[in-house]
């Protein structure tokens, strides 16, 4: 498995995105993967052509029984394609004996009734396992996403049953009359043999239309599970991840060539011979001498170590040195404390400052909050809205001014709220983030704020206009008064 020559995007999909990836992947290459179907499908198709031709009933469950092998040969070409690989005629015919004869009792008997198949087939035909490894594989593989291979299951049922009929129906559109009687006394009748009187022509017609019908759902239903294959192990082995390491290591390897390259070059230049004794002679100038100048670094605790060598070190038994230097050990730790308490301090003042602001606010009312002046493009300035917002609002609204009307009032709203304490409203705010942060301030009128901000939202992302009597109670309600009481009392 070459991961670099993989011809479709490999990354973490969604199931849903992974089955689409399936079915593009055969809508690719339709008609070669429908001539693999029917090939793994003809010794079927011969054998009950043979057999049971005196009873459609039974060649068609033989077809259906059999189908698992024209699946195994999807496979086979859908995973080498996957990869670049185009594999020719020969090699589906050697790949023949192997769908038929691989596991042929679990595969065509209780696996054949499993909603799963399309994801635990590549498991044993691609990865090759059996027994144990082959559950613990099939486990680690369903985990994710394996409600999406039931739904498929059931989709492929009823697309069979729709195509079937829709070819049944088709086909009766253009039968003569008398034809017409025919097929609509065998079906009445439920003629389901030829020797019960069903018209030979029904017959074929019932098992042209089932065979191509089944052909279809399960070639789709093939590459659909074998996209959530792949997508699965894409989540667990990480595929993408590595192809993005491989790409990498690919370019820096070409760099790593170039540069071994000048390296190379640099180093066959060869050295003039007389340099190094031109370089004695200037080094031995006196302009060239060294010197060495010393310079004492202020270091925090070089006062410690000083007086340490200045205080007399006495034996614990002879002597207080070493209660002296406990005692300096004690006074070092009293001052870090004392540091560590002002830090402490000051980050708990920095953190809360909101508090200080608040009640310098609440101590000076008169003072002006200053706050944005547009908001989600709305200009929410005093001086941009009239003195009477919800009169002139409702004057818009009967012009038949229906978005002017309700951004009005909501522009309206917003210039009041930014002046409220505690309500800290940005330029970049969307209409749920003015929202939150009302409710989070607790303003009395949120409830008021939180029915306008719905109806504005329908009217100016859906184009759902409201109601005349709702747009006439919200300017009824109006809570901020005019233009001039918020100047008064906006931050009341």
């Amino acid at each position: 498995m070459k991961l670099e020559s993989v011809t479709a995007e490999l990354r973490p999909r969604s199931d849903w995105e992974a089955v689409d990836l399936g079915l593009a992947l055969v809508r690719r290459d339709f008609w070669r993967l429908l001539l693999s179907w029917w090939l793994g499908m003809a010794p079927m198709v011969m054998v009950a052509g043979v057999t049971f031709w005196w009873s459609p009933v039974l060649a068609f469950l033989g077809f259906w029984w059999w189908v698992p092998v024209g699946s195994r040969m999807v496979l086979f070409q859908l995973s080498r394609r996957l990869f670049g690989d185009a594999p020719k005629l020969t090699e589906e015919l050697r790949e023949l004996p192997r769908a038929m004869g691989r596991r042929w009792g679990y595969r065509l008997g209780w696996a054949r009734f499993s909603p799963w198949r399309p994801l635990t087939m590549p498991v044993e035909d691609l990865e090759g396992l059996r027994g144990r490894d082959y559950r613990t594989r099939c486990r680690t593989l369903m985990r994710r996403g394996d409600s999406s291979l039931v739904q498929l299951h059931l989709w492929r049922i009823g697309l069979t049953g729709w195509l079937v009929v829709s070819g049944i129906s088709t086909l009766y559109l253009f039968l003569p009359v008398t034809a017409k009687a025919e097929w609509a006394t065998a079906l009445e009748t439920g003629q389901l043999t030829p020797a019960q009187g069903m018209p030979m022509g029904l017959a074929v017609a019932w098992g042209v239309c089932l065979t191509f019908a089944v052909a279809l759902t399960d070639l789709f239903a093939t590459g659909a599970g074998f996209g959530i294959y792949v997508n699965h192990r894409t989540w667990i082995e990480g595929w993408d991840v590595e192809l993005s390491f491989r790409r990498i290591a690919a370019r820096l390897a070409r760099v790593a060539i170039w540069m071994m390259a000048v390296c190379l070059g640099c180093g066959m230049v060869r050295g003039d011979d007389g340099a190094k004794d031109r370089m004695g002679e200037v080094l031995s100038d006196p302009d060239f001498e060294v010197h060495h100048e010393v310079t004492r670094k202020w270091v925090p605790w070089d006062w410690l170590e000083r007086w340490l060598s200045r205080r007399p070190m006495t034996t614990s038994s002879g002597g207080t040195g070493w209660m002296d230097v406990m005692a300096v050990l004690g006074n070092v730790a009293l001052v870090s404390l004392a540091v560590l308490a002002v830090v402490f301090l000051s980050w708990l003042i920095y953190s809360h400052r909101h508090v200080f602001l608040n009640r310098r606010m609440e101590a000076n009312p008169s003072a002006p909050k200053l706050g944005a002046s547009v908001v989600m493009g709305m200009d929410v300035r005093e001086s941009s809205l009239p003195d009477d917002v919800a009169k002139a609002a409702w004057a818009a609204w009967l012009g038949g001014r229906r978005q002017e009307a309700l951004a009005l009032l909501y522009r309206g709203a917003i210039s009041w709220m930014i002046r409220v304490p505690g309500v800290e409203i940005a330029e970049s705010d969307t209409e749920m983030d003015c929202l939150r942060r009302v409710h989070d301030a607790g303003v009395v009128e949120a409830g008021y704020f939180e029915d306008l901000t719905q109806v504005w939202s329908r009217l100016a992302y859906a184009r759902r206009e409201p109601e005349d009597r709702v747009v006439e109670g919200l300017c009824h309600r109006w809570p901020f008064g005019t233009a001039r009481s918020q100047e008064k009392g906006g931050t009341a």
